[in-house]
């Protein structure tokens, strides 16, 4: 059993009888500021009423505020079930594949493998107290009553809350109790747009004496980059063939975000047919590598593609393509990339490949049909060089400072660059790596850093919180949300008894909010098991 379950148990084992406790004795566990609430337990306090008060009193300000939130709102559900359906369309292609693991569902800082214990808990104490307050302002500014405040727990810390009287609430007219309900997602919306300007500007500041140098940001399994002992986070300066002391010296090159490795007099590429050794820089020491064979090594095949039917297989390297009789060698992921860039769908072309280990001899596969993808002819490869997956240090910290670096200017590539600017924590990004830190000359030194993580987490954890409540669904805000819109709907379109249309809008919001959930919790279970 993974320690994440073994912890995940024993809070289990402490929270269900203090649970069944609060539910057989509700009297005495309100003196205790404790209330059932569902299958999870609400602390409440009386903590921020009175500056929410004080804050509240600026109605003009917050009906404003009001009608902006409603937008935000609006645009932010959609983006979220963009997200949804996007990976319930992709999941059969990832059942099967590795899980998360179930310490990814939860968000607590240590616990949770991307979440740092200290950045993570001041940022998502800021998130959830910036989101509450929100509530609780818009409450007051309408003259609605907040009773409590305070933590929502189940086996685990939930969230924040602010309680509006709900007497009041519900005898609100619509527009001020959909103010209420979207003022949270608005505020988090709006503190993590300041901490991704804050934390852009930052990076414009900081600077790298290796420029474009080509760095190693991961290793492939089983590659021969593993095997050469040089390791992540390197910066790769030269190479020489195996035998030979002339040191040639490398240099990036770029196709969109993706680096790859080549020469630099001529901007040529490596021959799989030859060892090489590699002298590479790291964290101040200039070191060797082991003998290697370079060039566009395949990381995968695309199931069912063009390379695929060929004879193509993982862990060769890309030699040549033929394609009308004439042969192009192909030295670096840039020439693979380039090459394909200038093919059409149904070009007939014969692949070359080179085996790792001591026979060398390139092997030309079966002539191949290739596909479409974009409007361009597609093989089904996805190559590094070498087994590094490279970068720069102008590039990752381009990366790092804009969630729209990887945005090509089609608005849905704004849209993909964004939710991959959201993978980043995954893959190690804080708002790089810690490993990669050397590469920079930072202002203030370890400070600067210091700062810059705790503006990307800010920036992450409120916006996963906007995001996430946006979601159509009941308890969260989106669903709130929803049926209020729903209801201004039927009132423009049915008009009739309030009642009854508000009986109406009640079964649809509740069934859409049901597909929705169970949706989201469909993701949620194909990710963790």
């Amino acid at each position: 059993m993974s320690t994440a379950y073994l912890v995940l148990l024993i809070l289990l084992a402490i929270y269900v009888p203090v649970y069944i406790w609060v539910w057989r004795n509700p009297e005495a566990a309100e003196r205790l500021h404790l209330v059932k609430y569902g299958p999870a337990l609400m602390i409440k306090t009386h903590l921020g009423i009175r500056l929410m008060g004080r804050l509240g009193r600026f109605q003009r300000f917050w009906r404003a505020f009001g009608f902006f939130s409603k937008v935000t709102s609006a645009v932010l559900l959609f983006l979220m079930m963009y997200m949804v359906i996007v990976a319930l369309i992709n999941l059969p292609a990832t059942i099967g594949n590795r899980s998360m693991g179930i310490e990814y569902a939860l968000a607590i800082p240590g616990f949770n493998p991307i979440l740092p214990l200290s950045y993570g808990i001041v940022a998502l104490v800021f998130a959830m107290v910036v989101h509450e307050m929100a509530h609780g302002i818009q409450s007051r500014a309408n003259e609605i009553d907040v009773d409590s405040t305070g933590l929502l727990y189940g086996v685990v810390p939930l969230g924040a809350f602010v309680e509006p009287n709900e007497a009041q609430l519900q005898a609100a007219p619509r527009r001020p109790r959909v103010d209420v309900y979207a003022a949270g997602i608005t505020t988090n919306t709006i503190f993590s747009v300041i901490a991704i300007l804050l934390l852009s500007f930052s990076c414009a500041n900081i600077s790298s004496p290796y420029g474009d140098s080509p760095g190693v940001y991961s290793i492939d399994d089983d590659s021969p980059a593993l095997a050469s002992g040089v390791p992540i986070a390197a910066l790769i300066t030269g190479a020489a063939v195996e035998g030979s002391q002339d040191y040639r010296q490398v240099r990036a090159a770029m196709w969109g975000n993706s680096a790859s490795m080549v020469f630099a007099d001529s901007g040529a590429g490596f021959d799989p047919t030859l060892l090489y050794v590699l002298e590479y820089e790291y964290k101040g020491s200039t070191l060797v590598s082991e003998p290697v064979q370079m060039g566009p090594f395949i990381k995968s095949v695309v199931k069912g593609s063009p390379a695929e039917s060929s004879g193509a297989v993982y862990g060769e390297f890309i030699y040549s393509i033929t394609m009308g009789g004439e042969e192009t060698l192909i030295g670096s992921v840039y020439d693979f990339m380039s090459y394909m860039s200038g093919t059409s769908p149904g070009d007939a072309i014969i692949l070359s490949t080179v085996k790792v280990g001591e026979d060398r001899t390139p092997v030309y596969h079966e002539e191949t049909i290739l596909a479409s993808q974009n409007g361009k002819g597609f093989l089904g490869l996805v190559v590094t060089t070498g087994g590094f997956t490279m970068t720069t240090p102008e590039a990752l910290m381009s990366t790092a400072s804009s969630p729209f670096a990887a945005a090509d200017g089609s608005p849905m590539s704004y849209v993909q660059s964004f939710f991959s600017y959201l993978s980043g924590p995954f893959n190690g990004m804080s708002p790089v790596p810690d490993n990669v830190k050397w590469w920079y000359d930072a202002p203030l030194g370890d400070l600067t850093w210091v700062l810059l993580s705790l503006l990307y987490w800010i920036f992450w954890l409120d916006i996963l919180l906007a995001i996430s409540n946006a979601l159509p669904a009941y308890p969260f805000d989106g669903g709130l949300l929803f049926a209020g819109w729903v209801d201004w709907v039927l009132e423009k379109t049915k008009g009739g008894d309030p009642e009854k249309r508000q009986e109406l809008g009640g079964r649809i919001s509740s069934a859409i909010s049901n597909v929705v959930l169970l949706m989201f919790v469909m993701l949620i279970v194909a990710l963790i098991i």
